[in-house]
């Protein structure tokens, strides 16, 4: 049967061939496997600079964090990578710089050593995880004091110290065998000493001051950092096993702001798994376009969220990507009423359209009502006007909008049409004149903005 608001633009089989035959870049531009410069995101990379163009534009939040997701999928592929540690242990490797709302400012998909990694000669050559970073942190503005967040994988000393000669103010967990010369306390010895201990300590390198801070809770987590150590110190609530009950323990300053701060990209994660398309397909960089179509309107969500003043109402994720696939499939276009092929189950559309009715009709988007294209009037039974704060009944229905109104139309159509449009007198397709009283049942070939503009939306 179909969804009515999908069939009506585009059949199964015109998707499946488009699918089939998209490309984003000319395949024979492609360097072969094994040459100087071979490149296997080489299908799809036009896509990705666009993307990535796009979103650097955007402003960047005072705290973001660096860390990677996977873009789940179990095809075969040289660039598919497995960690257990995810939700999706199969997929391709993405890492993303995201701000603490969940947007991500940019991002950067693992190739693996078969492929280059596109980088600026003048950046520093650290080590294969801290370059992430590197790479990633160059689009942030030098001097107004940003502050950035990452994990045990990506954290070193340089890493620390080439950020803060940036002004870009660093803090991460980091492993013990990264910080030479400093002796991590036994875990047994903190064991003793309670939960909630905490031990600092300061060191220069390269005239950076860089704070290391030692906290034990379930067990032993050290963190770096060149602007934040163990003071002020607060509380967090623990379980105690032995004595079955809650106690306050003792936190340090470093570890409340990371945890404050530092899930920006699992946020991202879980939007993107909410309503994350789902379409299968053996080439590659299928998977990756839908995942970049998921992210784009997760980020233009949360755009939406951040200018929204707090008298506008609120709208869902799942009602804003309804919203942009309506605008995107009806806004500026005709009406799809007229397309030819095999006519469609009218029947048993009209029973699930009948499940689906709610109390309110559903009304369609601002820019499929302010689009001035096929807006039709179209005769059919009286119904309610669908227009706000209107009690009245017509039988007067716009063809792209599906919805009925009422007003001076049914009084004098047409003089209406022809003030608005400077037309002949409207006929109907029968060659039948329009007038007061007419009942004619064929559409009118008359564009008229839809009537629901009377609410001033």
């Amino acid at each position: 049967m179909g969804y009515p608001k999908v069939s009506t633009i585009m059949s199964c089989n015109r998707f499946e061939e488009i699918k089939r035959f998209i490309h984003f870049n000319d395949n024979l531009t492609q360097i072969p496997k094994g040459q100087p410069g071979y490149n296997p995101l080489h299908k799809i990379q036009p896509l990705l600079e666009l993307l990535r163009q796009r979103i650097l534009t955007v402003p960047k939040e005072q705290y973001m964090a660096v860390d990677e997701q996977i873009i789940p999928t179990k095809s075969r592929s040289s660039m598919r990578q497995y960690n257990p540690k995810k939700p999706h242990k199969w997929g391709y490797k993405n890492f993303v710089l995201s701000g603490s709302s969940g947007f991500s400012f940019d991002f950067e998909i693992y190739t693996g050593a078969q492929g280059p990694v596109q980088s600026d000669t003048n950046l520093p050559k650290i080590s294969t995880s801290s370059d992430v970073v590197v790479r990633l942190s160059r689009t942030i503005p030098e001097g107004l004091n940003y502050k950035l967040f990452f994990d045990n994988w990506y954290t070193s000393l340089p890493l620390l110290t080439y950020l803060d000669k940036k002004s870009i103010l660093p803090i991460g967990t980091i492993k013990a065998n990264r910080i030479p010369g400093y002796k991590v306390p036994v875990e047994k010895d903190l064991k003793k000493k309670g939960r909630g201990t905490t031990v600092e300590k300061l060191t220069t390198i390269d005239n950076t001051d860089i704070s290391v801070v030692t906290w034990y809770d379930n067990r032993v987590v050290n963190l770096a950092s060149t602007y934040v150590g163990s003071k002020p110190s607060s509380e967090v609530r623990r379980f105690n096993k032995k004595e079955k009950a809650y106690q306050n323990v003792s936190c340090p300053k470093a570890v409340t702001v990371y945890n404050r701060h530092m899930g920006g990209v699992d946020l991202l994660d879980a939007l993107l798994g909410y309503y994350r398309i789902q379409i299968r397909s053996k080439k590659f960089y299928h998977r990756i376009f839908f995942h970049m179509i998921d992210m784009m309107t997760v980020n233009a969500w949360l755009l939406y969220r951040r200018t929204l003043a707090d008298s506008d109402p609120y709208l869902p994720l799942a009602d804003f990507k309804c919203a942009v696939a309506e605008g995107l499939s009806q806004s500026n276009k005709p009406s799809t009423s007229g397309k030819r092929g095999r006519p469609s189950y009218e029947l048993e559309n009209a029973i699930e359209a009948k499940k689906l009715r709610g109390p309110i009709a559903i009304m369609p988007s601002r820019d499929v009502r302010l689009d001035q294209i096929d807006h039709m009037p179209l005769w059919t039974t009286r119904q309610r006007c669908k227009v706000p704060e209107c009690n009245g009944r017509s039988h007067v229905e716009c063809q792209k909008c599906k919805h009925v109104f009422k007003g001076p139309l049914l009084e004098n159509l047409k003089s209406i049409v022809a003030r608005r449009h400077n037309g002949p007198a409207p006929r109907a397709k029968c060659g039948r004149s329009i007038s007061t009283g007419a009942r004619s049942k064929s559409l009118v070939e008359i564009p008229l903005r839809c009537k629901l503009e009377r609410d001033g939306t």
